[in-house]
């Protein structure tokens, strides 16, 4: 069984927990808006931009998953192509963690949501 460091596994874990607590606040902020403002023409982009939020978080999440999983079901080690992969997969999900949480602060400064 091809196994990842005690380390590598903390930080995708971490960011597993980062990217559902987006996934949480972009429905959250999403909803707010939505209950405050409704679906008007001013409200449609942001409400829009919420639901990419919570997509593109999803999509992190799920990719860390089946690739942790793929690892740890290669025999005897994971393939190099999925280590890479593995990286590059980190890489991006911290940065869709970083700019998603701009982008909620912004929406929220913007419509003054808590």
């Amino acid at each position: 069984m091809a196994k990842l460091s005690e380390e590598k596994i903390v930080r995708i874990l971490n960011l597993q927990r980062q990217l559902l607590e987006k996934i949480d606040e972009a429905t959250e902020t999403e909803f707010n808006l939505f209950e405050q403002f409704g679906e008007t023409e001013q409200t449609m982009p942001e409400l829009d931009e919420l639901q990419n939020i919570r997509q593109r978080a999803d999509t992190c999440y799920s990719r860390l998953y089946v690739i942790i999983k793929r690892i740890y079901e290669s025999q005897p080690i994971a393939s190099r192509a999925n280590l890479e992969l593995l990286e590059q997969t980190i890489e991006q999900a911290e940065v869709v963690s970083e700019v998603t949480t701009a982008s909620i602060r912004e929406i929220k400064r913007n419509w003054d949501l808590p």
